[in-house]
């Protein structure tokens, strides 16, 4: 792969962050934010397994209960208590990346999702500053996601979804 193949990936990669991040903005509601999240990103960049973790405080509440509504996310929703998320997770909105031996990380799948991965980024979801949760992507590949690997994309859609989330909830 010669150098304009490089640059041509990434400008279409960018391409697809952005229009996520103009869809993500134009949300109405928080189950549309979190359906848009999850199954765009997935469908845009062919992630396999995309799920969300809350942390169990009370932030999280009116979120979980809209998300319990949502037909196409229950299953995808795991609620964990504080102190066992941040055992393996950063409390900086950071991404974190992960491949090889990942079963630390399986804490944060919901039960239905339990399956064999290789390699899994965390995006954290901030609320006022405090991390409340993470979108989760998940592959088979041990290559997919490698510590290392630039995640500026990935954070930038976060800081957009999560002033998203928390215009949202002041509604």
């Amino acid at each position: 792969m010669d150098t304009l193949d490089i640059l041509n990936m990434n400008n279409e990669i960018a391409i697809k962050f952005n229009k996520l991040e103009e869809d993500l903005a134009a949300c109405e509601g928080i189950g549309q934010l979190f359906n848009d999240i999850v199954f765009q990103s997935s469908e845009s960049f062919a992630i396999p397994y995309v799920w969300i973790s809350l942390l169990r405080i009370p932030e999280t509440w009116p979120i979980v209960y809209t998300l319990n509504n949502e037909p196409l996310l229950k299953d995808r929703v795991n609620i964990i208590e504080p102190a066992r998320y941040f055992e393996i997770c950063p409390k900086e909105p950071i991404p974190l990346l992960a491949s090889a031996d990942i079963k630390a990380f399986y804490r944060l799948m919901p039960s239905k999702l339990k399956f064999i991965m290789h390699s899994i980024a965390i995006a954290p979801i901030n609320l006022h500053g405090y991390t409340i949760g993470s979108i989760n992507h998940a592959d088979p590949s041990p290559d997919r996601y490698r510590p290392g690997m630039d995640t500026t994309m990935l954070e930038h859609l976060m800081a957009v979804f999560s002033k998203r989330l928390s215009e949202l909830l002041i509604r």
